[in-house]
């Protein structure tokens, strides 16, 4: 079984509004929905399992056909409920993990980062550096050598989860990985942005309507 496991636990303080920022209005929709209808839209995906806070599972029952468990204070932890949760109800043998702030995804995203974990045992989304790279402690920085890691990732389930710590400081789950785990680095998802700031939430405005208008061209 292949499982979708959407993070929907943040409670946005960087956004400053009494609503979590993932249940923000992104053109007559919650920014949420578009991950999560992603996911059901997918072949590839056989259940989605939403994380979320206590106060928002029935909200996340009633609006889509998901399983929904309750997250923890930090997002490892809530990584961790979500996984404890897939692993008690299902068998499951690849897992992709989505943060809900990120609606730009699709399902023909999904579908390749499930093909790619029949060669690979981890998939992980990629963006290149393209400003200049400073460090504080030496004036070269060679900005090839680096790249910014993003969700969505994607992994062999049993792998990750017998190697996940929820109380490891890494914030990417595949660098809790052991050494000589199979990577493949998705480079081609430049317009997966995140929603931080409210400023965000006016710029995802202006770019789904672009690309809505472009694809009725």
């Amino acid at each position: 079984m292949n499982i979708a496991m959407i993070l929907s636990g943040g409670v946005g303080k960087r956004f400053g509004a009494s609503t979590p920022k993932q249940y923000q209005d992104l053109l007559g929709k919650p920014v949420v929905d578009y991950v999560v209808n992603a996911t059901l839209q997918s072949d590839k995906i056989d259940k989605t399992v939403v994380v979320c806070s206590e106060e928002y599972v029935d909200w996340f029952k009633e609006r889509y056909a998901v399983d929904v468990c309750v997250g923890g204070s930090e997002r490892n932890i809530s990584f961790k409920n979500g996984m404890d949760y897939i692993k008690s109800n299902y068998i499951c043998e690849k897992i992709m993990v989505f943060d809900a702030m990120r609606p730009f995804v699709t399902k023909e995203l999904i579908d390749l980062y499930m093909d790619k974990l029949d060669e690979y045992e981890v998939v992980a989304t990629c963006q290149k550096i393209v400003d200049s790279l400073g460090c504080l402690d030496f004036l070269e920085c060679d900005r090839s050598r680096y790249y910014i890691l993003q969700s969505p990732e994607a992994f062999r389930f049993d792998l990750l989860y017998n190697h996940f710590d929820a109380f490891s400081t890494l914030v990417e789950a595949y660098q809790q990985l052991p050494l000589g785990t199979t990577l493949y680095r998705h480079f081609d998802f430049p317009d997966n942005y995140k929603l931080t700031f409210h400023h965000d939430l006016d710029f995802m405005r202006m770019y789904m309507s672009y690309k809505k208008s472009k694809e009725n061209k």
